[in-house]
C-alpha cells in the first residue's frame, strides 16, 4: 500500500535526519533548492536530543491504530466562524516567503488548554504533500515527541494533506486535546479523534521547545 511504504520510508529515516539537521547550516548553501527549503519550512533546527530511535519499523507498527473519521458537525462548523485573531506571523527562509500563519480563539487571546484554537496557514509557494509530512516528521521531533509515537500521529497527516499551491490556505481547528480538524481552503476535512494529535501538531507552533521562538510569540500575541 502507498500509505504504509510512505510510512516506513519516512520512519526508517528518522535516525539519518536527525544526525543530518543537526549539522545542517543553510548558510553555507545558499543555492538550496525549493524542495530542500520546504523540507524543512519553518525550520533551522538545534540538534535533537540523543535519544535512540526505534529501528524496528514492524514492530512499532504493530501497535498502530488508525481510528476512522468522522464527519464534521454543525458545532465545530459554528466554532470556526466566531473565532478571532490573537496574532499572526509570516515565515521566511532566506529570501523565499514560505506561508503567513494566523493563531485565533474564542476571545483574542492564547490560553494553554482553552479551545476552540485555530491556526490558519496561508502558503506562498508550491509545497508537495510529501515534503510537507516530513518537515512535520522533522518538527515532532524537534520538540521531543518520541519517534514511537512519531509513527503513530504520522498516519493522521498521510490521509488528511493533500499538495498545495501558492494561495491555497491549510488550516487546523483543535476542539479538544485529541480531537482536531483540517481544512483546506475552507473546506472542512474529517474529523482526526487521535489520542494526542491535536495538541502535538499545534505545538510545532505553540510549544516552548518550538524551533522558531519568535513566530511563536508573534502568534500568541505576546507582543501586543
Amino acid at each position: 500500500m502507498k500509505l504504509y511504504s510512505r510510512t516506513a520510508m519516512l520512519t526508517s529515516s528518522i535516525t539519518t535526519k536527525k544526525r543530518w539537521l543537526a549539522s545542517f547550516n543553510i548558510k553555507h548553501d545558499t543555492k538550496s533548492s525549493l524542495r530542500t527549503i520546504a523540507a524543512i519550512l519553518c525550520l533551522t533546527l538545534s540538534p535533537f536530543s540523543s535519544a535512540a530511535v526505534t529501528a524496528d519499523f514492524e514492530a512499532a507498527t504493530t501497535a498502530i491504530t488508525v481510528q476512522e473519521s468522522m464527519p464534521a458537525t454543525k458545532q465545530d462548523t459554528n466554532e470556526s466562524s466566531v473565532l478571532k485573531m490573537v496574532g499572526q506571523a509570516d515565515m521566511d527562509l532566506l529570501w523565499f516567503s514560505i506561508y503567513s500563519a494566523k493563531l485565533m480563539s474564542v476571545d483574542g487571546e492564547y490560553q494553554q488548554d482553552q479551545f476552540p484554537l485555530k491556526l490558519e496557514i496561508e502558503y506562498h509557494r508550491d509545497i508537495d504533500a510529501e515534503d510537507l509530512i516530513e518537515a512535520t516528521v522533522d518538527q515532532w521531533l524537534h520538540i521531543g515527541i518520541d519517534s514511537e509515537e512519531i509513527v503513530r500521529l504520522q498516519q493522521q497527516i498521510e490521509q488528511a494533506w493533500p499538495d498545495v499551491k501558492e494561495g491555497d490556505r491549510l488550516s487546523f481547528m483543535m476542539h479538544s486535546q485529541d480531537r482536531g480538524q483540517f481544512y483546506f481552503n475552507e473546506q472542512a476535512l474529517p474529523i482526526i479523534q487521535e489520542p494526542g494529535f491535536a495538541a502535538a501538531f499545534l505545538d510545532i507552533w505553540l510549544s516552548e521547545q518550538t524551533s522558531r521562538p519568535e513566530l511563536r510569540q508573534q502568534l500568541i500575541g505576546a507582543n501586543k
